[in-house]
């Protein structure tokens, strides 16, 4: 039977060099099920190191984390990337860890990047360069994703920074987007951006969280059969009844 789920698929931890401290695993997950969100991905810069860690401090609740990560490609723009498992977002981190920009990272610069444990003890300081773009274009990046079996789409399109369409001028149709998101309301990005209107793709938005206050402040909502990776690519897809919705639909209000 299909319903009505919850989802913030773009939330990051204290892994990420923006994020506040407040971004520790078990928090998020209070903070999501306060929210009564359903369904959460990680999606840290360039990393999935801190996805375990959620992942088990959601284990028993009645939420569904999903492993990520936004990527900075070479177009200066960020794009989420989900996975089916953490097998496949690790995989994906080993090849995007390839690329990272050389050098040690600079905490003093955009702040610490911390790699935790599921009760929020801190394990190791990362100094990989992660607030950088890696040396890959939006294409490889894409290629890689999908041979992973997992979903990719282009984060907030509708900024004036890290923007792929701000990048380019435009989204390109041949690569595997079936999502894009967006980090305003609609009526006010379609004003803008009138190929919104016409497009094919589903439409989504989430809280980019780097703050606790952020999490769940934005979210999509999915009408699929339960939270799952395969659902919400069907959903994504528009197959089989599945659909997505900015809009708390009317049966639930």
């Amino acid at each position: 039977m299909l319903q009505w789920y919850k989802a913030d698929l773009h939330v990051h931890t204290v892994l990420s060099p923006c994020a506040e401290l407040t971004m520790g695993p078990v928090d998020i997950v209070k903070t999501a099920l306060q929210h009564e969100l359903d369904i959460l991905a990680i999606t840290d810069h360039n990393s999935a190191e801190n996805t375990q860690a959620v992942v088990k401090a959601a284990e028993n609740k009645k939420l569904f984390v999903i492993p990520g990560m936004e990527v900075y490609t070479r177009e200066d723009a960020h794009s989420i990337c989900l996975f089916p498992d953490l097998d496949a977002a690790g995989h994906f981190q080993n090849y995007i860890y390839e690329h990272l920009m050389p050098g040690e990272y600079d905490a003093s610069m955009f702040g610490p990047q911390y790699v935790c444990d599921f009760q929020e003890n801190i394990i190791e300081e990362s100094k990989r360069m992660f607030a950088l773009p890696v040396s890959l274009n939006i294409y490889k990046v894409a290629s890689t994703v999908v041979d992973l079996n997992g979903i990719i789409y282009p984060a907030h399109i509708d900024r004036k920074s890290y923007s792929l369409l701000r990048s380019l001028g435009f989204i390109p149709d041949n690569l595997p987007f079936d999502a894009l998101e967006i980090a305003q309301p609609f009526e006010n990005v379609s004003k803008n951006h009138r190929f919104l209107l016409n497009t094919t793709k589903s439409i989504i938005t989430a809280s980019d969280a780097h703050d606790i206050s952020m999490l769940g402040s934005k979210y999509t909502w999915f009408y699929i059969e339960k939270p799952d990776f395969e659902e919400i690519r069907k959903a994504l897809k528009k197959q089989d009844g599945r659909k997505t919705s900015l809009e708390l639909p009317e049966e639930m209000s």
